[in-house]
């Protein structure tokens, strides 16, 4: 029988446990997973999952946030290596795309218990919807100051192109019972992404 670790080693296996829910979430998604089975898989006990994570749900919250630190690193990294701000924009959007996709795949709820899930995603969400806007006004600075982008209000122009990047999954998701993306499905997002993308670049090119 395991015991509670303390320190270090609690934080070592509170990661051990996100990653091998990450792995379960992403076969078989959250509904049809239990706290059973990922406790299987660790070789730990019930009780001692439930030390670490009262519920599936903040398991799941937890495995969110991972993604999302991930999501954030990678795409940063990209805008210390990348100097054409067009690029970087076109880069973060099917970036972005990928990552959501990710997100969905690994709970493919049905929409009903998405609903029921999501607020207590609501801090989690915000949070990363702010981390998000800095990336792209650290894009659209970039572009002001090689003479590429004319723009009076970054924060807003920011805000607008992550609501309508939005606008272009939810019309997807919200045709679906189940969320869930298959590959023809994500060429066409892909598609549909890019080419707004292109669109609101030109925008951004005219004083």
């Amino acid at each position: 029988m395991d015991t509670i670790k303390s320190g270090k080693e609690k934080s070592v296996r509170i990661q051990m446990i996100i990653e091998a829910s990450q792995r379960r979430f992403g076969r078989y998604g959250i509904e049809k997973t239990s706290m059973r089975e990922i406790a299987d898989d660790l070789k730990l006990s019930k009780a001692s999952l439930y030390y670490y994570f009262p519920d599936k749900e903040s398991l799941y919250k937890a495995v969110v946030e991972k993604e999302q630190d991930e999501f954030i690193e990678k795409i940063s990294e990209r805008i210390l290596s990348i100097k054409e701000p067009e690029q970087l924009l076109l880069e973060y959007s099917i970036k972005r795309l990928s990552y959501f996709r990710t997100l969905l795949n690994l709970s493919r709820l049905r929409l009903e218990a998405f609903t029921g899930l999501k607020p207590g995603f609501r801090d989690t969400i915000q949070m990363f919807k702010e981390k998000e806007k800095e990336i792209i006004k650290r894009i659209f600075e970039k572009g002001i100051r090689t003479g590429t982008f004319f723009i009076e209000d970054t924060d807003q122009t920011a805000a607008l192109f992550l609501d309508l990047l939005k606008g272009i999954r939810i019309t997807l998701v919200n045709e679906k019972e189940t969320l869930f993306i298959e590959q023809e499905e994500y060429d066409l997002l892909l598609e549909k992404t890019l080419a707004f993308t292109n669109v609101f670049i030109k925008g951004l090119k005219y004083k």
